[in-house]
This record gives C-alpha cells, structure tokens and sequence, in this order.
C-alpha cells in the first residue's frame, strides 16, 4: 500500500523534506483588508508586519474544504492509495474542520489527524510518519505512530507582547490586562490543543533561560528541536545555540515561522518545539 501524505501551511516543512517525502500542503489563508492571500505562496511576514504597521486589519482563515478534495485526489490520481492528513490543533484553526469535511464531501480514502499542536510539533511528526511508511509500515501504524508523536511533543512560546494573540481570540482579556498590568513577559505552551499561559517572566533574558531550562529535560530523550522566530533569526540563533550547547552539542533546528503564526503572535515571538522521537 502506498501512503500519501498531506498537512497544511503552519507545520512549516523544509522544502527539501516536502520533496524527498512527497508530502502536500494546503495553504492556511491569510486576510489583509480584506483580501485573501494564502501562506507560503504569495503573502509573507513581512508582508503581515507592514500591514500592522499601516494599521490594516489582519486575520487568518481556514482553507476551503475543496482545496483539500483537489489535493486529496491528486495524490490518488498519482497512484497513492490512502491518504493521511495531519493539520494544527482544531481548538486554535477551522483547518481539521475543512479537512473532515472534505472527507465527507468526496468519501476519498483520507485519515484526518488533529495534532493538537501547531509548527514544528505537526511537521515533526508528519515527516516521522513519512519515514515511516517508507519502510512498509501499515497505515494503522503509521497513524498511530503520528498520534503518539503529536501528543509527545512540548510547545512553548515567548512573545514581546499579548496583543495578538487577544486580538484573534486565542487569549482573554483578562489573561492581556493581567500580563500588561505586571509589566511581565509571558511564556505560553500548547496544552490540550489551546494556548495556554505556562507562567510569567521579568524580560526576554528570563525568559530565554526558562526556556533553556526547559530544553535540558529532554537530554536523555531522543528528541528532535526546533526553535521557530518571526521575523528575529538573530535571537532565535542565539536561544538555539545555548540549548544546544547544555545539551552536548545537539542539532538544534532554526525555523522562520510564517504570515499564520505572525498574524496571532506577532513580531519578534519566538517558539521552541521539543518532539519526542518514538
């Protein structure tokens, strides 16, 4: 049985393992004024930042459930014989929603996974599932071993400011007034699919160390890491090299992060993805 495999914008694939994998990727959607653009393909973040700048209103928005049919029977078309679509945490996207419903539509032969997670967490684990079935693994196994994958993965943020993340919904008010009144830096990681305060720090220094810190748990665990920026490669380098240097000189990846993730943390937010190999 051959496996396809396809995920969305936001898992943030290298190029080279989208191709070695055959892996698909339906664009999440990213509105400017108005205007539809879809990530990866013709909206950048510099493109979201700029339009922050110009006071445009910026928001997000799932991919249709007819472009996952056309990428679904594409991958059929091509000779694949069941499909496994693994996208972000249904709590935080309508995109699982879509991809479900596509399934519905079309009755195509396509296994909908939600991660749970967003970033890396989904590409992690996608790319795993990929290697996976490259070896002949059922899909049954394969599916199993992305479950367990996405479930095992650790999500932290750090980010300049709350605002983004109250201005699409993903935080309350209270949780923004509350950061802003103690003029405190929040660390924030993905639980049970939300976006969750881990806790507070004084500044971007603390919270870097909170994060290192964080990233030695996993020293004695065969754990891929990622660390993914917007739009601040020298910061998310300088965190990546400090976890890699307590954890023995462990690869740890450098990720941009693209216009979705802009669009809800902002500039200058920084993630760090700790995937447990299974």
């Amino acid at each position: 049985m051959k496996i396809g495999f396809v995920t969305d914008s936001t898992a943030y694939i290298p190029d080279e393992l989208l191709e070695q994998f055959n892996i698909q990727v339906v664009p999440v959607k990213v509105i400017i004024s108005g205007a539809a653009h879809s990530e990866g393909i013709d909206v950048s973040v510099s493109d979201v930042i700029a339009a922050f700048g110009d006071g445009k209103a910026v928001t997000t928005s799932r991919p249709s459930s007819n472009d996952f049919i056309e990428t679904y029977q594409g991958l059929l078309d091509r000779g694949f014989d069941e499909i496994i679509s693994v996208h972000l945490s249904a709590e935080l996207s309508g995109t699982y929603e879509s991809a479900l419903l596509a399934v519905a539509k079309s009755e195509l032969p396509v296994r909908v996974i939600n991660s749970h997670n967003i970033a890396s967490a989904v590409g992690f684990a996608v790319v795993g599932g990929a290697r996976l079935a490259a070896t002949g693994a059922s899909i049954d196994d394969v599916e199993d071993y992305i479950r367990n994958r996405c479930e095992l993965t650790r999500t932290l943020f750090f980010v300049d400011t709350l605002d983004y993340l109250q201005r699409g919904g993903r935080i309350s008010s209270v949780q923004l007034r509350l950061g802003t009144a103690l003029s405190l830096k929040p660390i924030l990681a993905v639980a049970d699919g939300k976006i969750v305060q881990q806790e507070l720090v004084r500044n971007s220094e603390r919270a870097f160390l909170k994060m290192v810190e964080i990233a030695v748990t996993v020293k004695d665990v065969d754990c891929d890491i990622a660390v993914l920026h917007v739009a601040t490669q020298a910061k998310a380098e300088k965190l990546a090299s400090q976890i890699s240097k307590k954890l023995d000189g462990k690869q740890v990846h450098v990720y941009p992060a693209g216009a979705v993730v802009a669009t809800h943390l902002g500039p200058g937010a920084i993630a760090l993805v700790l995937s447990r190999q299974i």
